[in-house]
């Protein structure tokens, strides 16, 4: 399997930018997209990003 990098640079005006290591191949998305889709075509897969702040977080196992 390949290795990506995800990046959310600081600074509200930059996007989160992904990365297929393997194969240079590189993404950057729009700052108010927090879920992003990448696909690398030399790989054959999309990796899907979900992006949240440490203040919106929470345990999935408090769910009812």
């Amino acid at each position: 399997m390949s290795s990506y990098t995800v990046e959310v640079p600081d600074g509200e005006e930059l996007g989160v930018r992904v990365t297929c290591e393997d194969h240079g191949t590189t993404e950057e998305f729009h700052p108010a997209r927090r879920t992003v889709a990448f696909f690398c075509d030399r790989c054959g897969y999309e990796l899907e990003v979900d992006v949240r702040a440490t203040d919106d977080w929470r345990d999935l196992g408090e769910m009812c």
